[in-house]
């Protein structure tokens, strides 16, 4: 990129000593290979100073020729002569532990945080096209910083936003069961206290206010309700340059940290992190992964800021303590210091990848304009389905299966060796594959051979599965049991809106004739606004739109009746391009399937992540059929955990879906319908990347009677264990662990599993 526009910015402004903050001097303190700006600037200063025969990075070669392409080392000077101040002292290498932050730098000498990063950037990437550029943490944080609020646009954002929130039940939200994993949270009163703050002048810039705007909805501690504001979400992601595991000795005692790197290399040596940026290391990563929990336990949030095999399957990432996950959008500081027990410490200083084009930007306005203003009428975007492998470092995370489908979301293995040479395993990262028909067929497939080779127990590997499509989870329970009529029963919180949607859709069903219809009458009337639709608790069909809408009053607030998918109905399950393309076990032309393993020959094996359909799953194993369960990990301490500890919710709803339904409606809608659906503004959508509710409760059967989601329902595991320092190597020694507890009488490091009788 050339450096002349910001020569131009910058020739005026005046540094201490007569210095000139040119193109030379901002590509020293930007250049990736000296990448702590000023600190390390002026430690390669300092050795260029006593030896210009030093190699010099490309880029400060480049940036400190004259017009005729002539390096004059006498520009390199003069660039180090404002790095470094005189001095009694010699500066020495600096070391990662002795990483500081930048020094302070004369007032009028500022240079503006986003174009340093804009050069930095526009250097990496004509070095490595295909690479994330990244810069310091600091850095991206002085850049986002720098973004003035654009007050107006900001409240016009709030006020676009809660309309949506009207989908997403917030009653029991603002007052939980005292078991429940997080705090009460008043999601509409927080909104309100956004809106306020902006009009009392209370954030000083669009960062901040954003900032707030992101953990409003963080604070809900539900997976299925969570929106990315622009600036937040297509700016930057912070990163750490090290990872962790959690491992016990033994998988019985308590477990420590340490870092994955040396537990990957020198196990025998790996010394434990007793203190993270001075802090207990386990209070520290108990309270970060707080912040912006992907999950609504505790356990659970802990157990992802380490290194695991299955998330390593998914993305390759390292925990989310290293990358990844909601977190990762907020500033984790400057550097990043571990203590260990065998005396030693390590410093290192954060990063942040560059996720916009900086190419234009020179300051905080500009990036304001790259990334949040609105340009045009909104228009949606064309769905993208990616033909990629859905975990494409599966093989390295897991041994050769025995049948796997192509995308890896499901896979079958044997374990071997004494003791296990007849336990099975079935591994589910996902329920939501590229081919739903493969899914079935694999799992059909892999229970009939396993129980064909002499193989009488199986263990269902669910970790990391976040959901998927709950009809995929629907059929491979009853798969394994085809006789157990699974019962799913939800509810809608009833807003305007969805009765406005409900109405019309309802109103339509009455032209439908599913012998004559057409392809664009279908999702009309199978849809889930319509009172025709979907069966009572008790399977049979509602009698008439006030029977399935109401509103019923729960909590001072709006329902629906409870109900259930009816999978008699082929336009909901067969139907391909409207519904997932399969019958359902149990159902149509699967209705005669055999049994191949008893429940007590069943274990469920968890790491905490298990959400949505996957809660479905679980629910349907372990209440309806009596299955046992393994959680892994969490927190050092000692008791039960859960083993979903994600969200529980029956039906997720993307902002742009409910801005959808509402346009199909308004031709149909009256009057009084269409000043409701409009309220629903296209604005969310252009400043706000993949707004969610959770449409839909799911109501647990004990449940019925007092309505309680079981979002608010704590379901602890049978039996805990934790992670050894060989399951982080070897996947297979998790596995047998769990056959040990579930099969072999080796019991839990807490909780039990009844003794089976061989």
């Amino acid at each position: 990129m050339e450096y002349i526009w910001i020569v131009l910015l910058l020739q005026t402004i005046s540094i201490a000593a007569g210095c000139v903050t040119d193109s030379c001097l901002l590509a020293l303190r930007s250049a990736p290979h000296i990448s702590r700006r000023h600190a390390a600037a002026q430690d390669f200063c300092t050795a260029y100073l006593q030896d210009p025969t030093i190699d010099v990075p490309d880029e400060v070669k480049t940036a400190c020729q004259d017009e005729n392409n002539v390096l004059h080392q006498s520009r390199i000077a003069s660039a180090c002569a404002c790095e470094v101040a005189p001095t009694e002292t010699t500066s020495t290498l600096v070391t990662p532990a002795q990483i500081t932050s930048p020094p302070a730098v004369a007032e009028d000498s500022f240079v503006e945080p986003c174009a340093l990063v804009s050069s930095s950037s526009a250097t990496q990437i004509a070095t490595a096209p295909y690479a994330w550029p990244t810069v310091t943490a600091q850095l991206a944080h002085e850049c986002l910083n720098s973004m003035p609020l654009n007050k107006t646009a900001a409240i016009q954002l709030v006020d676009a936003i809660a309309p949506y929130l009207e989908w997403q039940n917030l009653a029991w939200k603002k007052d939980p069961p005292a078991d429940y994993g997080c705090p009460a949270h008043d999601v509409i009163a927080a909104l309100d206290q956004v809106r306020k703050n902006l009009v009392e002048n209370k954030y000083e810039n669009e960062y901040v206010f954003q900032i707030d705007l992101y953990g409003l909805f963080l604070k809900g501690c539900d997976g299925h309700m969570l929106m990315f504001p622009d600036a937040v979400s297509r700016s930057f992601v912070f990163t750490r340059q090290r990872s962790l595991v959690s491992v016990s000795e033994d998988g019985r005692s308590l477990p420590v940290i340490k870092l994955y790197d040396d537990v990957e290399n020198s196990p025998e040596t790996a010394s434990v992190v007793t203190k993270i940026n001075g802090i207990d290391a386990s209070t520290y990563i108990s309270n970060f992964s707080s912040k912006a929990p992907d999950f609504n336990d505790a356990d659970a949030a802990y157990n992802s800021m380490f290194f695991s095999k299955s998330s390593f399957a998914e993305a390759g990432t390292k925990g989310y303590f290293s990358s990844n996950g909601l977190i990762h959008h907020i500033y984790p500081g400057p550097t990043t210091s571990f203590t260990f027990a065998n005396g030693s410490s390590l410093t290192l200083e954060n990063l942040a990848t560059v996720l916009a084009d900086f190419d234009n930007v020179a300051n905080g306005q500009q990036l304001y304009s790259t990334l949040c203003a609105v340009h045009g009428d909104y228009h949606e975007a064309e769905e993208y389905e990616s033909e990629t492998m859905a975990y494409p470092y599966f093989d390295a995370a897991y041994p050769e299966p025995i049948i796997a489908t192509s995308d890896s979301t499901l896979s079958g293995h044997y374990l071997d060796g004494q003791g296990y040479e007849d336990v099975a395993v079935l591994t589910v990262l996902a329920f939501d594959p590229q081919s739903t028909s493969q899914f079935q067929e694999v799992a059909q497939q892999f229970l009939a051979d396993a129980k064909r080779d002499g193989k009488t127990k199986i263990i269902i590997d669910l970790s990391n599965n976040r959901g998927g499509f709950v009809l995929q989870c629907y059929d491979l329970f009853r798969q394994f049991f085809p006789t157990i009529e699974q019962r799913g029963i939800s509810r809608w919180r009833a807003g305007k809106a969805f009765m406005a949607l409900a109405n019309i859709f309802s109103a339509d069903f009455n032209k439908f004739d599913p012998a004559t219809t057409t392809n664009h009458q279908i999702p009309w009337n199978i849809s889930l606004f319509s009172h025709h639709f979907n069966l009572d608790a008790s399977s049979k069909p509602f009698r008439s739109f006030e029977e399935k809408f109401g509103p019923y009053k729960i909590r001072d607030d709006n329902f629906t009746n409870t109900m259930q998918i009816n999978l008699d109905e082929p336009f909901y399950s067969l139907s391909d391009g409207y519904a997932i393309g399969i019958d359902i076990t149990g159902y149509g032309s699967r209705k005669n399937f055999t049994q191949h393993f008893d429940a007590k020959d069943i274990i469920m094996l968890y790491d905490g992540f298990c959400s949505s359909a996957c809660y479905a799953f679980s629910n349907f194993m372990r209440a309806q059929a009596g299955v046992k369960s393994i959680a892994m990990g969490g927190r050092p301490r000692e008791g039960l955990m859960q083993g979903v500890g994600g969200n529980k919710g029956a039906l997720i709803l993307s902002w742009k879906s409910i801005f959808k339904y509402a346009q199909q409606a308004l031709p149909k809608a009256s009057e009084a319908q269409a000043k409701i659906l409009k309220e629903l503004s296209p604005l969310a959508l252009q400043r706000i990347d993949n707004g969610l509710v959770n449409a839909q409760d799911f109501i647990p059967l004990d449940h019925l009677g007092d309505g309680l989601p079981a979002q608010y329902v704590r379901e602890e595991s049978d039996c805990r264990l934790f992670y050894t320092e060989k399951m982080i190597n070897d996947i297979t020694f998790l596995w047998e662990a769990a056959a040990d507890a579930a099969f072999n009488g080796k019991g839990c490091a807490y909780g039990s599993l009844p003794e089976r009788m061989s």
